[in-house]
């Protein structure tokens, strides 16, 4: 029994702490939330929540094989580099207007659509598999579990899903709280800095992909 808490702990923490960095999922869940659309912040993270499960299947059940040629993942950074560019130059668009941030886009606020931007960013990042990889080795190494078969892997997958969609849960939770009280240029600001980000983040895994490719 202790172990199994220890075992939901540990993972639970180890989801929590891969879903801290800033990346574009965190921006355009953020950018929801400010903008008033806490259900369509929430979508985008269990959008990117399916896709990190999918890539937890491939990791614990063994698939991996296909997805650890390097080229192959190469490819997926590439692709998914671009997505993020378009992303990008959208929201800088968006952030040099001023429209009332009540009447939103319908974009912006369709929870669909959320949700498939949320799996979209999240499928563009398949290193995901080397977090459940780690995290296994982790758990292993520790004595806490021996292997990783029937309920155990399912166990694993579910806790460290948990840990994932907290984060930006309490993120989301907590700049919808917030955005009443800020200025709408302010919001429209966060818009234009996200996209920065998503530039700076789009440029990292196209580099990274090409080194890899050439």
């Amino acid at each position: 029994m202790v172990k199994y808490i220890v075992f939901f702990i540990i993972t639970f923490f180890m989801g929590f702490l891969s879903a801290i960095p800033v990346g574009a999922v965190q921006v355009e869940a953020a950018r929801r939330a400010l903008s008033g659309h806490l259900r369509a912040a929430l979508m985008v993270s269990a959008g990117a929540l399916a896709a990190d499960l999918f890539y937890g299947i491939i990791a614990v059940y063994g698939l991996l094989p296909v997805l650890q040629q390097k080229k192959l993942m190469a490819y997926f950074w590439l692709f998914g580099g671009f997505f993020i560019i378009l992303l990008g130059i959208r929201l800088f668009l968006q952030g040099l207007q001023t429209p009332d941030l009540r009447k939103a886009p319908h974009h912006i606020r369709h929870r669909g659509i959320a949700f498939f931007t949320g799996l979209s960013l999240g499928i563009t990042n398949p290193m995901m598999i080397l977090w459940w990889l780690i995290g296994e080795r982790i758990l292993m190494e520790l004595g806490i579990v021996k292997s990783f078969t029937g309920n155990i892997a399912w166990n694993y997958l579910l806790f460290g899903g948990a840990g994932m969609f907290s984060y930006p849960c309490i993120l989301s939770f907590t700049l919808y709280l917030l955005h009443r009280s800020l200025p709408q240029r302010f919001i429209m600001r966060i818009s234009t800095f996200s996209a920065l980000l998503l530039f700076v983040f789009a440029l990292y895994m196209i580099v990274k992909s090409l080194i890899i490719i050439l």
